[in-house]
């Protein structure tokens, strides 16, 4: 049942605190790494190509909800997105409890619009990535795992091929090319058998539904006492991502914190193993806020202080368009927003570095067991 409520009321709650300046100076450095993590970074993001076709703002439906964690309908803005899958604008607000989330929310019916048909396109079979998150899986006897939001099946794939007994669920058909066991379909309508899974993964999929405390509860039933629910998912605590317009709002409806991912398990019957501020298998940077940091205005929308740059290269993938989106920059970027982009640019690399110290990236990996 979808709730109505009334829009919700603003507050002045105090932004977050300052970096260590001694943490920034020392990491106030675009090495060639870090270059090569970018790239592979945007590499990852779920990017719509120039062919996507666009979806009509009036065929998504918006509702207001109120925060899934606690109830509340006070909720602070953050900011405005227009989407350049659908061309609607989207509203990402903060809630008392740390949760952020996209308000009004796309109905349920409007989700899967939310999707091109090329959203997995150009994101092919990674061993390396595959490799660290089957290291995050128990060693020793392999069980039974189910994968939530598997997608094209590649990581139960993998996960199989070193012997565990898989299987994967998701809302959409994405073609898989594997013969791998992948049932279609709302996870939270699905019949499977309770208490029966040792290992449960979401990976990058909790920031996806529109009721994460359904899917905790639902994991919490399916695995066995002491099974594992291994999952990933955005830490809009970790520095400069509450006013970064890098997330991939609308498709993440929900940006968590690691006390309000603490107090989603308690609530279920787990409790956290292990939360890891690591960019092992994704990774967050924080662009955009040298334009925010000097406009200082309320409830900015992202078109006025985005990165000009990134923003062109997040209408396809990088990989096979690097030498076309570097001059599209040089035709569309003028000289002094080039400059402003490419401090802005160390600027995102240099505090997702300082966030790695401080063991709260944007971010973030967790390994939860059920409890007796």
């Amino acid at each position: 049942m979808r709730p109505v409520l009334a829009a919700p009321a603003r507050n002045t709650r105090s932004a977050a605190a300052k970096l260590p300046e001694t943490a920034v100076r020392r990491w106030f450095v675009l090495t060639p790494w870090d270059v090569r993590l970018f790239q592979q970074s945007l590499r990852l993001l779920p990017l719509p190509s120039h062919s996507t076709s666009m979806h009509s703002p009036q065929s998504i439906k918006l509702e207001y909800v109120p925060c899934d964690l606690c109830g509340s309908t006070d909720h602070l803005p953050l900011y405005r997105k227009t989407d350049p899958v659908t061309g609607t604008e989207f509203g990402l607000v903060e809630c008392a409890c740390g949760m952020a989330f996209v308000n009004p929310m796309p109905s349920p019916e409007s989700i899967p619009l939310l999707y091109p048909p090329d959203y997995l396109a150009g994101k092919e079979f990674r061993q390396d990535q595959y490799e660290r998150m089957l290291r995050l899986l128990p060693r020793g006897t392999k069980g039974r795992l189910l994968d939530i939001g598997c997608g094209r099946g590649d990581f139960i794939r993998y996960a199989a091929q070193s012997g565990w007994n898989t299987e994967g669920v998701d809302l959409m058909d994405w073609d898989s090319p594997y013969e791998v066991p992948i049932r279609i379909g709302d996870f939270l309508e699905m019949d499977l058998p309770e208490g029966s899974y040792d290992v449960m993964t979401a990976w990058a999929l909790l920031e996806h539904v529109r009721k994460p405390s359904l899917f905790f509860q639902k994991v919490s039933r399916l695995l066995r006492t002491g099974g594992l629910f291994i999952f990933v998912v955005p830490n809009v605590s970790a520095p400069g991502m509450r006013h970064s317009c890098a997330e991939d709002i609308p498709r993440h409806l929900w940006l968590f914190t690691p006390d309000a991912v603490r107090r989603y398990l308690g609530t279920y019957g787990m409790e956290a193993v292990s939360v890891l501020h690591s960019g092992e298998i994704y990774r967050a940077y924080p662009f955009g806020l040298l334009r925010y940091w000097f406009g200082r205005s309320r409830n900015f929308r992202c078109a006025d202080y985005e990165n000009r740059s990134v923003a062109l290269l997040r209408n396809r993938q990088i990989k096979g368009n690097l030498r076309t989106w570097i001059s599209e920059v040089v035709r569309s970027v003028g000289p002094a927003d080039l400059v402003l982009d490419a401090i802005d640019l160390a600027v995102g690399v240099c505090l997702a570095r300082v966030s790695l110290i401080m063991k709260n990236y944007g971010i973030i990996t967790v390994t939860a067991s059920k409890k007796d």
